[in-house]
């Protein structure tokens, strides 16, 4: 998937092409982008703990956009957004690994990003922001009326670009999410209810021009 989603990042690249300006403040990038999980929860029948009862999140790809602003010579803020994925959560730890619902969510990440001595084409850089997730649908497995709440995030990144030619740059970008959020729903007659930690790792390769 992350190489048709590339291809297509290509196709856009060259639907958008706009004239180049060395000295532009603003560049998008176009990619793909992995969200890994690092997911766990605290999980509760009709208001009692299940001892060891956690949940997982499956792993994405998705096709993302990236507008960059330069601040000044040290400074950018990056706004990355995407096509809205859907993860698949199941039971996990002493819960049966069911399927318990499937939830479509759309990631925001806003970031100010400080540059690093430059090696030799390679742009380095570090920072970090705030992420809001929000969820666009949930979906009912094993669990009926499950729902999730949207949530907000601090994000580290670190990434760095380095040029094709005059007009264009490659770039690579972790982000690092420490996200929580409140699910619940019903098993059978009882309500499930689980304060889920998320933490997924953002990883994005991307091609972008200046404008």
């Amino acid at each position: 998937m992350i190489k048709e989603a590339i291809s297509l990042a290509g196709l856009g690249m060259l639907m958008l092409s706009t004239a180049y300006a060395k000295d532009s403040r603003w560049s998008y990038r176009i990619g793909a982008t992995n969200v890994a999980f690092d997911a766990s929860a605290k999980v509760s029948i009709d208001g009692t703990r299940v001892p060891g009862g956690s949940a997982d999140a499956s792993d994405n790809n998705a096709l993302t956009f990236d507008f960059g602003y330069i601040i000044n010579d040290n400074w950018n803020a990056r706004l990355i957004v995407g096509i809205p994925p859907t993860t698949k959560v199941t039971g996990a730890g002493t819960l049966p690994p069911i399927l318990l619902g499937r939830v479509q969510y759309a990631p925001t990440v806003l970031s100010a990003t400080y540059n690093l001595p430059q090696m030799g084409l390679v742009r380095p850089y570090v920072g970090a922001g705030i992420n809001y997730t929000r969820i666009l649908k949930s979906k009912d497995a094993n669990l009926t009326s499950f729902d999730a709440d949207h949530a907000w995030a601090p994000v580290l990144h670190i990434g760095a670009e380095a040029d094709i030619n005059r007009d264009w740059f490659v770039s690579f970008d972790l982000r690092k999410l420490y996200l929580k959020t409140d699910a619940s729903g019903f098993l059978g007659p009882q309500v499930a209810t689980a304060r889920v930690t998320l933490n997924p790792l953002l990883t994005s390769i991307a091609i972008g021009r200046r404008f």
